[in-house]
């Protein structure tokens, strides 16, 4: 295996950094696609990368648009559907790189939102998505005084930040992955009332969006996560049109799944519902 930093070209023709793991003979088996979440960037999803990578598979986990290396104005976008346009041209840049084998999403709570409103706009361009704790709801609840202030300033544009609110307590039960987190310095946990106010409406667009995919996918769950309900959770997924779709819970697990410290096991039934939908 072996692991490669490049670019790849937003909707407007901005260039972004993204991490890619592959075969040392670069001709994988499929594409994966990883999404990282809110105030987070690419390589953050290296264990996934790594992982897939010895399976064989090509990773792509790019810095998403306001986040990690990107060298616009961090936390912010004008509109959600920038984020949509991005990931059409990640996921075309990446069949074109390796001729269009089969293409799969992963994406981490806001992640998922990133993918679940890309397959609204793009149903046929992907061959199936793992969803992982999906932010698809909210256990901070958000007040509509709240709610206007940051409408009226997202109207007005103002470019003032605030605290996105994340405990990184809550991501693992690894303490080294909670520290590595609040000291990281490419995590930027601030977002404008622009990108909050596009953010919530995409994943109530997001939420009501279930009876239209019919996608096969993957939804993984923390039992126990404090910053989306599990219970929300598996209502998105009872409403999926999808007749492949299957959701795994685990037990007593915070949100960052793939960093829990039963990230084994969650990286194993990954592989296993892949390798099911991979020809032989």
């Amino acid at each position: 295996m072996k692991f490669e930093e490049s670019q790849y070209i937003g909707y407007d023709g901005l260039r972004m950094h993204t991490n890619l793991w592959m075969p040392d003979d670069e001709r994988p088996r499929a594409i994966l696609i990883a999404i990282h979440g809110l105030g987070s960037y690419g390589y953050s999803l290296k264990n996934i990368g790594e992982y897939f990578g010895e399976k064989g598979f090509a990773v792509f986990a790019p810095d998403m648009r306001g986040f990690g290396s990107y060298s616009g104005l961090k936390g912010h976008v004008m509109s959600y559907k920038e984020y949509i346009e991005d990931m059409h041209n990640i996921v075309m840049q990446a069949k074109d790189r390796f001729l269009n084998r089969l293409t799969y999403l992963f994406g981490h709570s806001l992640g998922a939102v990133h993918i679940l409103r890309y397959i609204d706009f793009y149903p046929n361009e992907v061959d199936g998505m793992i969803l992982s704790c999906p932010a698809v709801s909210e256990t901070l609840p958000i007040s509509r005084s709240t709610r206007i202030i940051g409408w009226f300033l997202s109207l007005l544009n103002v470019k003032k930040y605030f605290e996105n609110e994340v405990n990184h307590e809550y991501s693992s039960h690894d303490s080294e992955v909670v520290t590595a987190h609040k000291n990281d310095p490419l995590r930027f946990d601030k977002v404008t009332p622009r990108f909050g106010i596009s953010a919530l409406r995409a994943k109530e667009r997001a939420f009501k969006s279930a009876d239209k995919i019919t996608l096969p996918t993957l939804i993984q769950q923390g039992g126990d996560d404090k910053l989306v309900d599990s219970e929300k959770t598996k209502e998105f997924f009872d409403n999926l049109a999808s007749p492949d779709k299957t959701f795994k819970l685990y037990e007593g697990l915070y949100h960052e799944l793939h960093s829990e410290i039963e990230k084994e096991k969650v990286l194993a039934d990954m592989n296993a519902w892949l390798e099911k939908r991979l020809p032989v």
